[in-house]
């Protein structure tokens, strides 16, 4: 295998692995409090801000204002801490292979960079260049029922996850009227200003 055709199947093989590693780390360390978290406060510290704080602020509306410099650590990923978790998958793949290793240390860094714009444009939009991307209205539509089912699409840059292990989301009528009225599809405007009203989920939405 050449280098190049090592590069490319490295890099296709990176966005996988982290499209699995993303679905079960929302899933899990996200979403279900470890019984080590009382000794390991990372644990702990990471379940409050999601599962607790992050859901609760967004259950009843998915896009607010947005928000002042600084007050964005909740929903974001810090590259550092990104860095050294993926170190012991980044040394397992280097047996096999150095570039792919590598490379996977830059798909985690681009998934985190994608991560820390997309999540807080999705819940406090301002307008960006991607904003009207089918791309990005995919991926908004679908953490949107994450919101709406919280055990659904825990996927949120790279969605692959949610279909190899089962998770996606189907939408109900309702609420792909309620995306439609949101501006989550294509040709649909999306809403940036809180004067637009406050953007709330279904009311049916799960408690």
């Amino acid at each position: 295998m050449n280098l190049f055709t090592e590069c490319a199947v490295g890099f296709a093989s990176s966005v996988v692995l982290m499209s699995l590693i993303e679905h079960q780390c929302h899933q899990t360390a996200m979403h279900k409090k470890h019984p080590l978290s009382k000794y390991i406060k990372v644990l702990e510290k990471v379940f409050k801000h999601h599962a607790v704080l992050h859901h609760s602020e967004y259950k009843a509306v998915f896009a607010d204002v947005p928000l002042p410099k600084g007050e964005d650590r909740g929903i974001r990923l810090n590259f550092v801490e990104g860095f050294f978790e993926a170190l012991p998958f980044s040394l397992l793949l280097a047996l096999v292979s150095v570039p792919t290793a590598i490379i996977f240390e830059g798909v985690v860094a681009c998934h985190h960079l994608i991560w820390n714009n997309i999540h807080l444009n999705m819940h406090r939009p301002v307008k960006r260049f991607f904003n009207e991307w089918p791309a990005y209205k995919y991926l908004t539509r679908h953490h949107y029922l994450h919101h709406v089912h919280p055990d659904k699409n825990f996927n949120v840059v790279f969605p692959l996850g949610d279909f190899v292990f089962g998770t996606v989301c189907k939408p109900t009528a309702a609420e792909i009227a309620d995306m439609q009225r949101q501006g989550m599809y294509s040709g649909s405007p999306a809403q940036t200003e809180q004067s637009q009203g406050e953007v709330r989920v279904l009311e049916g939405a799960r408690k």
